[in-house]
């Protein structure tokens, strides 16, 4: 097997340069062609002596491949002279040159590509200017998405041109074109709405994934569930319980001094009727939206999760957004006195959580360490419910 350099190994080193879009972008600023040289790894003096035929023909093939049938150049080819004992002087090809674009183009077969960017560029440049910067510095993804790209520009020019505060993404009003574009193009989207968007219209703290909110679209409503312990004043006397977006749950008022915050559904409903009480379903990370709540911080806040890395993780950040917050029933001896229930965690976190007391920080260190066995996990619906009502007593008077 031979390690000489043919044309195919060259071949490939220049189409895997093109595909860093080095050459397109060049050719779409206007910037001179600088020539491409690369080296060619020829047969030595011995190898010649030993393998004269084989390095003729491997030779003759950079003659033949460097033309066209009609005599036109297709790259150049510098020579060197070897020489050797019983050998004499023969010239072997040393370097490859691409003397301009269009040749390289032809070489590799990517003339299209520089048809379709120039059609590209043609395009953006009558219908959003701004971004002919971005299709200069990325013309391979242009080229990529060329068969959308006109409806592409078409949405970018809407949201330019649109106050998206009062807007929700299905508003955007684009011919031919819904929400589910705007999804399945998100990626893409960012990067052009990024590239020409005021700083004021993009919101940094949410990435592409979370779309609306990073280009200020109106946030789909999050939804508080509670359950009302004990009547409330303002509300029909056989009211029990109620599903309110929570912006508008935050301008009422209820009479309770308690909120306690569980995860499970079951555990929601059968929550014993705790006097001047509510409580509140909080399933899982959805609970960052108690803090636009004003009157959570007016009341005394009980939080009882799974104990398992994440709901110590929940509980964590529940924390960080109300000064006071205390669990139940997320502690050791809960946990001992149900060994039957264990189940096994999916996937436990182990990142630090600064916002645990002390016996909370070690019963989560032992979860982390498999103290108990791998990935101890006692679900909240698992706890016998006579434990529950032990733990509420101090509310219950």
């Amino acid at each position: 097997m031979t390690s000489w350099t043919n044309v195919d190994d060259l071949l490939a080193t220049l189409r895997k340069r093109w595909a860093t879009g080095r050459y397109l972008s060049d050719y779409a600023e206007n910037l001179p062609w600088v020539r491409v040289e690369l080296p060619v790894k020829a047969p030595s003096a011995s190898e010649l002596l030993d393998r004269f035929d084989d390095a003729s023909r491997w030779a003759e093939r950079f003659q033949r491949d460097s033309h066209t049938g009609g005599g036109v150049a297709r790259f150049g080819v510098t020579f060197r002279t070897v020489k050797g004992k019983n050998l004499g002087a023969n010239s072997v090809p040393a370097r490859v040159r691409i003397e301009s674009f269009e040749q390289l183009c032809s070489l590799i077969g990517t003339t299209r590509d520089v048809r379709l960017l120039d059609a590209i560029l043609m395009q953006t440049e009558v219908a959003a200017p701004e971004l002919v910067p971005w299709v200069v510095a990325h013309p391979l993804s242009a080229i990529e998405h060329q068969g959308i790209w006109g409806d592409l520009l078409a949405t970018v020019n809407w949201i330019i041109t649109n106050s998206t505060e009062v807007l929700y993404l299905r508003q955007i009003d684009v011919e031919g074109l819904d929400t589910k574009f705007v999804d399945h193009h998100r990626k893409l989207l960012n990067e052009l709405l990024t590239a020409v968007l005021p700083e004021d219209r993009i919101d940094s703290e949410y990435s592409a994934a979370d779309f609306a909110r990073r280009f200020r679209f109106r946030p789909k409503p999050t939804y508080t569930r509670l359950r009302l312990l004990n009547p409330q004043p303002a509300l029909p006397k056989d009211l029990s319980e109620i599903t309110l977006r929570t912006e508008e749950l935050a301008v009422l008022e209820f009479v309770a001094d308690t909120v306690f915050v569980v995860e499970n559904e079951i555990t929601y409903l059968a929550f014993p009727a705790v006097p001047n009480s509510i409580v509140v379903f909080g399933s899982g990370f959805s609970l960052a939206a108690l803090q636009d709540i004003p009157w959570m911080d007016r009341r005394e806040i009980v939080y009882w999760g799974d104990i398992d890395t994440h709901g110590f993780d929940i509980l964590h950040r529940l924390r960080t957004q109300f000064d006071s917050v205390q669990s139940i029933m997320m502690d050791l001896q809960t946990l001992l006195a149900h060994p039957r229930q264990w189940v096994t965690e999916p996937s436990p976190t182990s990142r630090a959580l600064t916002n645990l007391n002390d016996a909370e920080r070690a019963l989560y260190h032992d979860l982390i360490e498999d103290r108990y066995g791998p990935a101890v996990r006692l679900e909240q619906e698992r706890v016998r419910f006579s434990w529950l009502q032990q733990a509420l007593q101090p509310w219950m008077s």
